[in-house]
């Protein structure tokens, strides 16, 4: 997904003169030809994180459309407080890119893991989060915040995303994209999760088991549509994400879901990382495994709890 941002942020560009693209020392191989075509409209502000966000916001302040890029670990976490006072607080359509959700970084360790990122933004008023499934669904978000005029945090993976929708998609922000149906249940999957998530259908499938199936990738403002339909519709409800389970796709839609009251034999189950940090560093696959949230242990548990 990394390629289809600066690729579409370029073809932006060139039609729009306001758009800038602002970096944290980060992102070498991606943003050289951005750089040589727009000269002045590249700003790679260096390892300061807190003043990379506060640039950004005033970017926006002076009418321009800023695309800040960074890790998600280092731009959430080190500059919360900019994050909050100088774009939610004052309202500048910053657009936040956070690339390497979840365990992009594995091999890296706690540092560069990203547990936390998509329950600190939720919090934030006047922040929209937005967690694209694949390069369609990352091209999508990137047209339509163009005009978008609040503060918008999208967070992607790291490394070459397969595509998933083999055709086009009506994208709207705050809409889910039903990929599959079914009828034993429904799996609200986000961002590069989505992908485990086909897997895990399949697996189901070879078992007698029908799952429906929705990319939500909006977490912020969530489709609480299709959530109440789906609390009408089936029996079980399941989350799946590359997050903690604490504050992410999952607390959101249980919190819908609790509102609600209406179904006391529901089923639901929400599945992403404890509330802890990786004991071991590895591969993401390694991490998600070690964690239960790979295609074949999301696809047992789905089975035990249907079967309970």
């Amino acid at each position: 997904m990394r390629s289809t941002f600066i690729n579409t942020l370029t073809e932006m560009a060139r039609k729009n003169p306001k758009i800038m693209c602002v970096i944290g020392d980060t992102g070498f191989s991606v943003f050289e030809n951005f750089e040589k075509e727009f000269g002045e409209r590249f700003v790679n502000v260096g390892i300061a994180e807190q003043n990379f966000v506060s640039f950004g916001a005033g970017l926006a302040a002076m009418g321009m459309k800023p695309y800040i890029y960074n890790v998600v670990s280092f731009m959430t976490l080190r500059s919360l407080e900019q994050i909050e006072l100088d774009i939610c607080y004052q309202e500048n359509p910053v657009v936040m890119v956070g690339v390497g959700g979840g365990h992009a970084y594995g091999p890296a360790g706690p540092t560069h893991h990203a547990y936390f990122d998509i329950g600190i933004m939720r919090m934030l008023p006047n922040m929209t989060v937005v967690c694209p499934a694949d390069p369609v669904e990352m091209r999508a978000i990137m047209l339509a915040s163009e005009n978008y005029n609040k503060p918008l945090y999208i967070r992607i993976g790291r490394s070459v995303d397969p595509v998933i929708h083999e055709d086009e998609i009506d994208f709207q922000i705050g809409k889910a994209l039903k990929m599959h149906g079914g009828m034993d249940g429904v799996l609200f999957a986000t961002g590069t999760m989505v992908k485990d998530a086909m897997q895990v259908l399949s697996l189901l499938q070879q078992k007698g088991i029908s799952l429906a199936l929705y990319s939500m990738h909006t977490i912020k403002p969530l489709d609480e549509e299709c959530v109440k339909m789906a609390l009408e519709q089936y029996p079980a409800i399941f989350t799946l994400e590359e997050h903690s389970q604490i504050g992410g796709l999952g607390s959101a839609v249980e919190a819908i879901l609790a509102s609600q009251m209406a179904n006391k034999n529901l089923k639901f189950r929400k599945f992403g990382f404890p509330d802890m940090f990786a004991p071991v560093t590895g591969s993401r696959e390694y991490l998600n495994m070690l964690y239960g949230i790979d295609a074949e242990s999301v696809a047992g548990q789905i089975m035990q709890v249907l079967g309970s």
